[in-house]
């Protein structure tokens, strides 16, 4: 006989069976399917692709690459390479310029791309340049020393800007197409081998201002076209391996002296990624661009200087001693007011020189020896007319 307590646990248990039967918990439920992860550039807009792929390729953290900027003609191409590394974390890169011209390149479009200088040649065909943060270093090929630049010393002056330019915004060395193809749009998508995309779209004409320097870019035009046909290759991951783009209708057709060109191109190649970040100290004798970058008129009597500031203004050197090698030395320095015209202000130029001269011949100038003579005017709010440059000019190949 049972008693109340064992009478009222049976009839819980039996409650409990019943709830349990109801409710169906000795089922299996079907597991939830996972929702996929979507590609955080492939699955995107298309047309917000390309931009997409710019910002997966700098969290990367770190890449190499190599730039190529090709004027083509009849005559020959000119092409400049930029080759480095970059540091997309720590905002820093390192990057060989190197400009190839044909020797039947005219002068007028040479001294465009590569510059010019106080003498005969035309500016640097080489330079390495170390850019992070606010400053930039940079080394002619050759030189024994580096040339600090701050940025108080690059946003001096509107002259020339193609050091600022080097400050990327998309990347820690500017003048890539990595400044133009986060406004590009997308119109055509391919699928290739190994997860890779190649894609083709437009770029906007206006992503010039970040392509070309401000001493180039006066010599393109923005009439012929508003896009510029780009085509991209990403790799798996949306990260960028290579891109080009055809620049050639910047190019105006009549009157200038990048005229003769038919065809200018830009192709970025990128790789190693994660890899080691590039190195931005400089190793050797550092010069400061605050004391030792002058303009040529502001040289000493018996000074010397390099003409490669890494700055392509013909009118600014790196002083040096006269001691070690040396671009030009200086002879004499005068006042000297305007001619007439720039013919005119060149001969009275070269006539004070020549009196000069014969007044007085320093003697450490060879007998035979050909001069220059340089005439700026007075800096704004000078006192003065202007000064001639009376100088000599070095040819270190031969020396």
């Amino acid at each position: 006989m049972l008693t109340p307590s064992v009478r009222a646990a049976a009839a819980l248990a039996a409650a409990a069976l019943l709830l349990t039967a109801c409710s169906g918990a000795g089922d299996t439920a079907p597991a939830a399917k996972p929702t996929p992860t979507r590609h955080p550039v492939f699955d995107q807009k298309l047309d917000r692709q390309l931009l997409l792929a710019v910002r997966r390729t700098k969290q990367a953290g770190t890449a190499s690459f190599t730039h190529r900027l090709t004027f083509a003609s009849g005559k020959g191409d000119a092409v400049q390479t930029m080759s480095g590394r970059m540091d997309f974390t720590g905002g820093r890169g390192r990057a060989k310029v190197v400009w190839k011209a044909p020797t039947s390149l005219p002068q007028e479009a040479r001294d465009v791309l590569t510059g010019t200088t106080a003498g005969s040649r035309s500016g640097a065909l080489t330079g390495t340049y170390l850019v992070g943060g606010d400053r930039i270093d940079y080394r002619a090929d050759g030189a024994p020393y580096w040339i600090r630049y701050t940025s108080a010393d690059t946003q001096a002056s509107q002259e020339n800007d193609v050091l600022e330019h080097l400050h990327g915004t998309e990347a820690p060395v500017g003048g890539t197409l990595l400044e133009g193809l986060s406004g590009a749009e997308a119109t055509q998508r391919t699928d290739g081998p190994g997860g890779r995309r190649v894609y083709r779209g437009g770029m906007p004409v206006d992503t010039v201002d970040g392509l070309f320097p401000a001493g180039l870019r006066r010599h393109t035009t923005r009439d012929n076209t508003d896009v510029l046909p780009v085509t991209v290759t990403l790799d798996e991951q949306g990260r960028i391996l290579d891109a080009h783009a055809d620049l050639t209708p910047l190019l105006r057709k009549h009157g200038d002296a990048l005229s003769g060109f038919t065809k200018v191109t830009m192709d970025l190649t990128l790789g190693g990624y994660g890899t080691s970040a590039p190195k931005d100290s400089p190793a050797g004798t550092v010069r400061t661009a605050a004391k030792d970058v002058l303009p040529l008129r502001d040289v000493r009597e018996d000074g010397c200087a390099d003409f490669d500031t890494g700055q392509r203004l013909a009118h600014l050197v790196v002083g040096v001693p006269c001691s070690g090698p040396y671009d030009v030395r200086v002879v004499h320095q005068l006042p000297l007011g305007p001619g007439g015209s720039a013919e005119d202000t060149q001969f009275r130029a070269d006539t004070a020189c020549s009196f000069a001269l014969d007044a007085s011949r320093p003697s450490w100038m060879p007998a035979k020896a050909e001069t220059w003579a340089w005439w700026t005017p007075e800096p704004q709010g000078g006192a003065g007319k202007g000064r001639v440059t009376c100088y000599l000019t070095n040819d270190r190949d031969n020396a």
